[in-house]
């Protein structure tokens, strides 16, 4: 999708559609990250979303998972 930025005093903004934010799941807050050349938004972590707690569960668990079968070798590799 090519867009044209709009002039904004002296800056320059991208306007994001109703439809681009309903496909992305971005809100009205975005995250912003640089990565080469290329300028990356994605939706803001919002604690309170359905999708954000659950990705935060699903997370949680894997990571007590790891970290209970592989306790033993995390006690022996702290330890050499």
């Amino acid at each position: 999708m090519r867009k044209t930025l709009s002039r904004i005093g002296n800056s320059e903004a991208l306007v994001i559609t109703k439809e681009m934010k309903e496909l992305t799941g971005i809100g009205s807050e975005v995250q912003i990250e640089i990565q080469g050349n290329a300028i990356v938004i994605t939706p803001a972590q919002d604690a309170s979303r359905p999708e954000t707690l659950a990705r935060q569960q699903r997370f949680t668990q894997a990571r007590d998972q790891v970290l209970s079968e592989y306790d033993d070798l995390f006690r022996q590799l702290a330890d050499a």
